[in-house]
């Protein structure tokens, strides 16, 4: 009976062919369902999110991912839709006895009471708790600070005057400084590139090997490039402004793509006004790694931030919409964060990080520094909650029931669900495909979902190479593909 069961019970027992032990680890790599189901398993958080969603094989995710350890990184960066998911995700998660780890650099009291499912403790305690903190359920731990640092704080009313900022980005360049410069939106950093670049094509062409370039290609640094270009690009970033990178005058226009994950050194920052945790992220960019030298003027952190003419309660609209440049209102829509944020600055010149980024944090983004605010600020706090309660509705119907396995039964919508809310974006193939400007083959194109308006999805995008790069048409809309990444074309 035992040799009916086992193929040689006296000898070895497994299979050492090599292909054969590698089999496992390449069924859960053959499809995206089947992710969670590796040993360590790395990706984006929509994949743990699907294993909570109305979603086909909703369940089979869930069962893998019962078994791991869940880390979920930036955790600060999520809207109110995915905050929701993610904490449905958490709640199943620990009661079928999972561990998760939640990691964030500027996760405020009001989003970690959610995550901890407590209520938020009041401005005064929140403000006083240590920082850094390792947070569980019943317990903290202070965290050492591996480096304390002092970021001068220079307020620049240009946001909207890109020409104002050109002399100064010249003048570091010719000090031999690393600067970075993020933009709140992709528009934006294109267009202070070519300006910028224009200006030293005409006055400092000596200074033009220091624009950030890849594979001698001048360009931004943004999301909206080709999967095999944007890889290349975060590649070279790290190699020219990494640890143990070249010396040297070096510039890099981008936008939030500079902020997180990249481990890179600049030695002035200068930054559309956003919120004060994203801004803290973007300062960590500063004086990141130790350098023997710093260009002159230049030795310790400093950051301009780029803020309108006005004062921000001057761009609410009837509505009390905020519709601010930069994609103030849009990018990021609570304007309550902003004011207060521009308040802060306004009041401290020097911010010392990470000693006092709590008080910073709390002070823009807990419900009672909401308060302080103008009457007006109320009214656009209301229409806010009002979107993010349809937001979390949304969620909630999105999430499985709480019920056994075998009981549970959902109609099967996953072309419908989401696991972010936001502007989708489509990747469509493109036939056949294309050599890009720097010189790589690339497969799909990335367009917004805004550009298409009426336009009917292709299956594929037949484009035609020019000496910029490609142009191709969607229905009516003409786009092109250059090193300045995928633009609408209104030539």
């Amino acid at each position: 009976a035992v040799h009916e069961v086992l193929a040689n019970p006296h000898g070895i027992l497994w299979d050492d062919n090599a292909k054969d032990l590698r089999r496992e680890q390449m069924w859960s790599a053959e499809r995206p369902k089947r992710f969670l189901a590796a040993p360590i398993a790395v990706g984006t958080i929509d994949q743990a999110l699907l294993s909570v969603l109305k979603v086909k094989h909703s369940l089979m995710r869930s069962v893998c991912l019962d078994r791991h350890l869940l880390v979920v990184d930036e955790v600060h960066a999520s809207d109110p839709y995915m905050q929701e998911v993610l904490c449905e995700l958490l709640r199943g998660h620990l009661l079928r006895g999972g561990w998760a780890l939640l990691l964030s650099a500027t996760l405020g009291e009001a989003a970690a009471a959610r995550y901890f499912d407590r209520h938020a403790v009041p401005l005064a305690e929140a403000i006083e708790r240590p920082y850094p903190l390792l947070s569980g359920r019943s317990q903290t731990w202070t965290m050492p600070a591996t480096r304390e640092r002092s970021i001068e704080i220079e307020l620049s009313p240009t946001l909207e005057d890109d020409a104002a900022l050109v002399p100064r980005l010249i003048a570091a360049l010719d000090a031999g400084a690393r600067i970075f410069v993020v933009c709140n939106t992709v528009k934006r950093a294109n267009a202070l590139f070519r300006q910028v670049e224009s200006a030293l094509e005409a006055e400092r062409t000596g200074l033009l090997p220091a624009l950030f370039a890849l594979d001698g290609v001048r360009c931004p640094h943004h999301g909206r490039f080709a999967r095999e270009d944007r890889e290349r690009l975060d590649a070279a970033i790290t190699m020219q402004l990494g640890k143990d990178s070249p010396e040297g005058a070096r510039l890099v226009i981008g936008t939030q793509t500079l902020e997180q994950s990249l481990d890179i050194d600049a030695d002035w920052l200068i930054t559309d006004l956003a919120p004060m945790d994203v801004l803290i992220q973007r300062f960590g960019r500063l004086h990141r790694h130790d350098r023997p030298r710093r260009a002159a003027g230049f030795e310790t952190p400093r950051a301009l931030i780029r803020v309108p003419t006005k004062d921000l309660a001057e761009y609410l609209d009837k509505e009390a919409s905020l519709r601010a440049p930069a994609g103030l209102g849009v990018v990021y829509p609570d304007g309550r964060v902003l004011a207060l944020t521009w308040q802060v600055l306004r009041e401290h010149r020097i911010l010392y990080l990470p000693e006092e980024a709590r008080a910073y944090i709390e002070k823009t983004t807990h419900p009672e520094a909401f308060a302080q605010l103008p009457p007006l600020w109320e009214i656009h706090g209301q229409n806010l909650q009002g979107k993010e309660l349809s937001r979390i509705r949304q969620a909630l119907r999105s999430v499985l029931d709480d019920r056994p396995f075998g009981e549970l039964h959902y109609e099967d919508k996953g072309e419908h669900i989401l696991t972010r809310l936001g502007e989708p974006t489509y990747e469509i193939p493109l036939d056949p495909r294309m050599c890009s400007p720097f010189g790589v083959p690339i497969e799909r194109m990335t367009i917004p979902s805004r550009w298409l308006k009426e336009s009917a999805l292709p299956e594929t995008i037949r484009a035609e190479a020019d000496a910029e790069g490609l142009r191709f048409a969607i229905g009516k809309a003409n786009f092109c593909y250059t090193r300045f990444g995928v633009e609408k074309d209104d030539a």
